[in-house]
């Protein structure tokens, strides 16, 4: 009873700062409260978001990824110089999802057979994206031309972007997979007490791989959609997004301990950073001032957290 009553608590307050931010930004523009410039939130937590999901299950078992948003934008990369190079768009998708089932595979032996410590494997595999990232393009953006490469991130659907309804359905899909399904209730064993979990029979090192390799085909789906959505592939995307889904995690419930919250919460932590970014930029204020605020909540997340959990002690 306590659980479900502070949960309903989190997720009211989490709700409540989300109105606020949208009521003082609306104040200080009128624009900012619009159906396109909800499109335009939506349109960015269509990549954010995305990452999100997949950092929500990493934590969820006491974990982080660092490099999901490396490798966003290394998949960008990939697929443009295969769709370049003459390469199917298709096909050109199957490659660079194969090769996000492999690193998330890589990052999940690591921490598991060789127990190094998560933060330390996937700081060192963004490190390795990154320098993909800028020998693959020679250190310049990589525009593309043919049309099949923008379909995903352009196509509308009853005035929608085709990005938003993929993100809606993700997690939906995972809500169901955490909630009513046997890995789904592994994940949250793992998080609450992995030497409980292992005693009653689940295999915590094939969980724990598999949820690095979603983290990192959703982070290949993010980087598709990104270069898709512009037209093409940047060396600089995909800079912020690992803050900014460990931040929109915490903000939004999901304790760093493991084992507890839900990624709807995510999903509004996420929207408040994104709404926050979005307003910032429609005052007209310098992008800094974003990391300075997203850097901000976080702490205060934290913070909250940690009062929340001596509370419930």
């Amino acid at each position: 009873m306590k659980k479900a009553i502070a949960k309903n608590l989190n997720i009211s307050v989490v709700l409540f700062a989300l109105i606020t931010i949208v009521i003082f930004f609306s104040i200080l523009n009128p624009n900012f409260f619009t159906f396109k410039n909800a499109i335009a939130i939506g349109l960015l937590l269509s990549v954010v978001g995305v990452i999100c999901l997949g950092q929500s299950l990493c934590i969820l078992v006491r974990g982080f990824d660092l490099a999901v948003g490396q490798l966003a934008a290394l998949s960008g990369i990939m697929l443009a110089l295969l769709t370049k190079s003459g390469v199917h768009y298709a096909l050109g998708i199957v490659i660079v999802f194969a090769f996000g089932f492999v690193a998330g595979g890589v990052a999940g032996l690591l921490i598991t057979k060789l127990k190094i410590n998560a933060l330390i494997t996937t700081l060192a595999l963004q490190t390795i994206y990154h320098g993909l990232v800028y020998i693959l393009s020679n250190g310049a953006s990589i525009i593309v031309s043919a049309p099949t490469f923008s379909v995903i991130g352009t196509t509308r659907v009853f005035d929608i972007p085709l990005p938003i309804i993929f993100l809606v359905i993700l997690y939906i899909v995972f809500h169901f997979i955490l909630r009513r399904t046997v890995f789904g209730r592994s994940i949250y064993c793992i998080g609450g007490n992995p030497e409980a979990s292992r005693i009653s029979g689940i295999n915590n090192d094939k969980i724990i791989t598999a949820v690095y390799m979603i983290s990192s085909l959703l982070a290949v789906f993010a980087g598709i959609v990104l270069s898709s959505r512009m037209g093409a592939a940047q060396i600089t995307a995909g800079g912020t997004y690992a803050m900014d889904s460990i931040a929109a995690v915490v903000l939004g419930g999901i304790a760093l301990s493991g084992g507890k919250g839900s990624i709807w919460g995510s999903l509004m932590g996420i929207a408040i950073i994104g709404a926050m970014q979005n307003g910032l930029i429609m005052i007209q204020m310098p992008i800094f001032y974003q990391y300075v605020a997203t850097g901000t909540v976080l702490i205060i997340a934290v913070f909250v957290q940690n009062i929340s959990a001596i509370r419930n002690q």
